[in-house]
């Protein structure tokens, strides 16, 4: 009995005792034991303990070399016969790999986790953010420009580093003259909750609901909300802002507002009057070079730039450093599509200097095309260029007027609206001192009309270099100015009996054209009352020649005025300091 339990025993032992070679250290191992062995205990799997040399080589690993790999997971000696037993294994995922000493001598195989070492994560949408938006600095002392309103020393900066806020105010500027950074800087320096909306995307629901949660918040924490909405002048027209008013008026909100747009036509004037303006200017182009190579540096490693590419960027972007930066990214983008050439042996050859050139220069005509400034049709630009043209015209600078109008028209502008301003300007500027300039303004709009562009561009340089070059007269103009400012002075007289119209013989009777003289039946002069007694003494036919609505010229020179201060500026910058001709004239 007990030598048949012997047997058994010894038929289980050796059954249990029955090694395998492992795929990994080429050890002896139990077959029961070999899944612990590779997840624990060989030195050469992944979650194996403390290290140990396999027996068969000393070799440090740096002195092997991977020759082959096999996504074999259960694995085969290095000698390519499978194991007694196929042990399957549990666990991690493994990749087998052979390595050969670098003399060539043994081989074994190398076990791997199968996958490959993780990468950090990237979030998305920061890496697909604009250069501009990636480099806004982050400190106030890292912001360029508008040194006057948040320099060293300045008011407005001295309340933002006391951390005493700003209270309710807009910014108004240009595009990218740092608006929206600047309102960031002061809310992050502010001891209060900082929400951001853009009135482009935003409605008034949204800002409703802003507003409750910041009274909320007020009333249980004491802990203020600044509310910044960008392009305020977009979204909400003037009725809807009235949203804002009793929230700002009463302190449980700090509005803060960005625009473009002049706020006294954009903003209600209920609102402008509880918030504070600064008005922020272009940039210069000593700053915009500072911000685009502070974006450079915020680059792990940019590729090779034109030299002067800095500098070509600023002066091009006017004073937009939003536009700049964009051109920092295209020239970025355009540098990789046109890559420097092969260098040759000798890399001072003319050659390659040739090739260098040629190539930045493709570059820079592609930023040139690629950063044409735009023309807002219906902002306040429109307005500012038509005023300039109109007031180069005015001056007589034929070339400056010719310069607005390029611009105007390569900028987009309709040129109807520009040919129906010049036929005000040829009324209104030149008048009577040349009667052609209106006809001639309105054949220029009849052409543009049945032309269009870009030949009718022709038609209104014609006109512009015309009316530059007439002499001016506001005679007619000046004189209605006066007449107007009388037709609307109470009390206002009835017309004179003997001018008005008599249709029938009621009014006949009533002494309605009384005694009135019809002037073509008559050789010589006669008189009509033709301004009722009250205002007679403006009347053409009067005495006093300094008191016609329609002046003569003569008079009309005499009410115009006489600035030494400003005519001297002129002598010396357009007259090369020789004095003006008129001066004798007026001494004599």
């Amino acid at each position: 009995m007990s030598s048949g339990g012997g047997s058994s025993a010894n038929v289980v032992n050796t059954m249990a005792g029955e090694k395998v070679t492992c795929p990994i250290c080429n050890r002896l191992v139990s077959g029961n034991d070999i899944n612990l062995h590779l997840d624990l205990q060989c030195p050469g799997a992944p979650n194996a303990g403390p290290s140990r040399s396999p027996p068969h080589s000393s070799r440090q690993p740096s002195q092997q070399k991977i020759i082959s790999s096999s996504p074999d997971l259960e694995g085969k000696p290095s000698s390519g016969e499978l194991p007694r037993h196929k042990a399957p294994v549990f666990g991690v995922k493994r990749k087998v790999m052979k390595v050969e000493d670098d003399d060539g001598g043994s081989v074994r195989a190398q076990e791997t986790n199968g996958r490959e070492e993780k990468k950090p994560r990237v979030n998305p949408l920061s890496a697909n953010q604009p250069l501009a938006e990636r480099s806004r600095p982050s400190s106030l002392l890292a912001y360029v420009g508008q040194e006057d309103l948040v320099g060293p020393g300045s008011l407005l900066r001295a309340r933002i580093e006391a951390g005493e806020g700003v209270g309710s105010y807009i910014l108004w500027g240009p595009p990218g003259s740092g608006k929206t950074t600047l309102a960031r800087l002061i809310a992050k320096t502010a001891n209060a909750d900082f929400k951001e909306l853009s009135a482009t995307s935003s409605g008034t629901a949204d800002v409703r609901q802003v507003f409750e949660q910041a009274k909320n918040l007020l009333k249980l924490t004491g802990r203020k909300t600044i509310l910044m909405v960008d392009e305020i002048h977009r979204r909400f027209n003037k009725s809807q802002q009235d949203l804002f008013l009793p929230y700002v008026e009463n302190g449980w909100v700090q509005l803060t507002g960005a625009t473009t747009e002049n706020p006294s036509f954009k903003v209600n004037g209920a609102l402008l009057s509880r918030c504070q303006v600064f008005t922020l200017s272009p940039h210069t182009s000593k700053d915009l070079e500072k911000i685009l190579h502070n974006a450079l540096s915020c680059l792990s490693s940019p590729p090779p730039l034109p030299p002067d590419l800095v500098t070509f960027l600023a002066d091009i972007a006017d004073g937009d450093a939003r536009q700049a930066l964009n051109g920092l990214e295209l020239a970025l983008s355009a540098s990789e599509a046109l890559p420097l050439p092969s260098p040759p042996e000798n890399m001072d050859h003319p050659d390659r200097a040739s090739d260098v050139d040629k190539r930045n220069k493709e570059l820079m005509e592609t930023l040139r095309k690629g950063l044409r400034k735009g023309y807002d049709r219906s902002g306040e630009e429109r307005y500012d260029m038509v005023s300039a043209l109109h007031k180069s015209l005015r001056g007589s600078d034929g070339s400056a007027a010719m310069y607005w109008l390029a611009r105007m028209i390569t900028g987009g502008e309709d040129p109807l609206y520009i040919a129906r301003r010049l036929m005000i300007v040829a009324s209104e500027d030149v008048g009577l001192a040349d009667n052609h300039a209106l006809p001639l303004a309105m054949a220029t709009y009849q052409a543009c009309q049945v032309i269009g562009l870009p030949e009718c561009r022709i038609n209104l340089a014609h006109l512009v270099a015309y009316l530059a070059e007439c002499p001016k007269s506001t005679r007619s103009y000046n004189a209605y100015k006066r007449a107007e400012a009388i037709a609307t002075s109470p009390p206002l007289p009835g017309v004179p009996l003997q001018i008005r119209n008599a249709p029938t013989k009621l009014m006949k009777q009533l002494g309605y054209g009384k005694e009135y003289s019809y002037d073509p039946d008559y050789v010589h002069p006669v008189w009509n009352e033709y301004l009722p007694s009250s205002i007679s003494k403006h009347s053409s036919l009067s005495p006093d020649l300094e008191e016609h609505f329609l002046l003569s010229p003569e008079n009309e020179i005499k009410m115009k005025e006489w600035d030494e201060e400003k005519l001297r500026i002129w002598e010396n910058v357009v007259n090369q300091g020789q004095p003006w001709e008129g001066r004798r004239k007026r001494e004599t």
